[in-house]
C-alpha cells in the first residue's frame, strides 16, 4: 500500500449496513455516517467517521467509528478475530477492563470497522494530569485480565517483537556509532549470557504492543486498542514492555529514565499481586532482561532507523540496558 495515496473507500452504504450488522443485537439504525478524517501510519490507513444513529428506543445518539485499511489482509484479519475473541471472553462493554468493540472487518477492502476508545491515553494521564498512579494502577489490572483470556489459536506461527534479531541491531548500531562499539559489544556479550527464551511456563496471550499510546482511561474503564502485533509468550514481556515505554517518553520528553519512577513501580507491584507470591523473583528477572532488550531495540530504532544522529543519547540509553542485566532499573 502507498502511503501517499488514499486507498479508495468504502461507499457509506455499505458502511452503513455493516456497522448496522455489527449492532444488530441493539437494532441501531443509521440517520447519518460522515468522514471526518483519513490518514496514513505506518503501513495502514487510519479512517475516522462520525456516525449518528437512532438506538432502540428510537433516540438519536452518536458514536465516532474508527476503520484502519491494512496493507496486509492477514494482520487485518487477525486482528479482528481476536478483538471478537477478547470482546467474548469478558472484555467488553459490561467490563471495566476492555478493548474497543469490534464491528465489521471488510476483506474486499482490507478494512477493519471499530469503536472508537473513550478517554486519554495513558501517556496523556502521564505528562498532562497529576494521576500518574491511577493510571498505573488500572493499566496493570487490565494487563493482568488481558493475559488470562484463553488463548486463541492461530493457524501459522507469527514472527514476533520478542523473537526480534537483535544481533543484527547490534551490528547496524556499531555500523552507525564505531566510536561506541566498545561499549556495544560488552552489552552484546552480557546478553549473550542470558537464555533467549527465558520463559518455559503457560504461555498467555499478549498485546504485543502495549504502548502508552495504545491504553485509554476514562476514570471507569480501561480500553486498549491496536492488537496488530499480538502473540502468545511470556506475560513479563508485556509488563516490561509498557513500563520501559513509560520510562523511553521520560527520557526523550524529561532526560530522566525515572522521572516517573513511583508510577512505574505502581504498575510493576500491582501487576505482581495477580503473580503467585514463589514466582515473584523469577518474574522480575525476566522483565529486567525484557527491558534491557526493549531498551536497545528502541536505541537502534533511534540511530538506525529513524537516523536521528542523536550520538549523545547512546551513553545513557547503554547505562540502562547495563543496570538492568545488573537486576536494576525498576527499583
Amino acid at each position: 500500500m502507498n502511503n501517499d495515496t488514499v486507498p479508495p473507500l468504502l461507499p457509506n452504504n455499505e458502511l452503513i449496513a455493516a456497522y448496522e450488522a455489527g449492532f444488530r443485537d441493539e437494532c441501531r439504525r443509521v440517520i447519518s455516517l460522515n468522514l471526518i478524517s483519513c490518514m496514513p501510519k505506518m503501513k495502514k490507513w487510519i479512517i475516522e467517521y462520525s456516525v449518528i444513529y437512532h438506538n432502540p428506543l428510537g433516540q438519536e445518539a452518536h458514536e465516532t467509528m474508527i476503520g484502519k485499511i491494512y496493507s496486509d489482509p492477514e494482520k487485518g484479519m487477525a486482528s479482528y478475530r481476536l478483538l471478537e475473541h477478547l470482546w467474548q471472553h469478558g472484555m467488553n462493554g459490561d467490563s471495566p477492563y476492555t478493548v474497543v468493540r469490534p464491528i465489521a472487518y471488510l476483506p474486499s477492502f482490507h478494512l477493519m470497522l471499530m469503536s472508537k476508545a473513550p478517554g486519554m491515553t495513558v501517556q496523556e494521564w502521564i505528562f498532562e494530569t497529576d494521576r500518574v498512579h491511577h493510571a498505573a494502577f488500572h493499566t496493570a489490572i487490565f494487563l493482568s485480565f488481558l493475559h488470562k483470556v484463553p488463548i486463541l489459536p492461530t493457524p501459522l506461527p507469527i514472527r514476533n517483537r520478542a523473537e526480534a534479531d537483535i544481533s543484527r541491531f547490534i551490528q547496524e548500531m556499531i555500523n552507525s556509532a564505531p566510536e561506541q562499539e566498545t561499549a556495544i559489544q560488552s552489552f552484546a556479550a552480557r546478553m549473550r549470557k542470558f537464555p533467549p527464551r527465558p520463559y518455559v511456563g503457560e504461555p498467555a496471550m499478549l498485546h504485543g504492543d502495549f504502548h502508552i499510546k495504545n491504553v485509554f482511561w476514562d476514570n471507569s474503564a480501561v480500553t486498549a486498542i491496536d492488537f496488530d502485533h499480538h502473540f502468545t509468550g511470556d506475560p513479563a514481556w508485556d509488563v516490561a514492555y509498557h513500563a520501559c515505554q513509560i520510562q523511553l517518553n521520560a527520557f526523550l520528553r524529561k532526560g530522566d529514565f525515572h522521572y516517573f519512577r513511583s508510577g512505574v513501580k505502581t504498575f510493576i507491584q500491582t501487576y505482581l499481586t495477580e503473580v503467585p507470591e514463589d514466582e515473584h523473583e523469577d518474574f522480575l528477572k525476566r522483565i529486567l532482561y525484557y527491558r534491557a532488550r526493549s531498551l536497545f531495540e528502541s536505541l537502534h530504532y533511534e540511530i538506525c532507523v529513524c537516523k536521528t544522529k542523536k550520538i549523545e543519547i547512546i551513553e545513557p540509553f547503554l547505562l540502562e540496558c547495563e543496570l538492568s542485566l545488573q537486576g536494576k532499573g525498576f527499583q
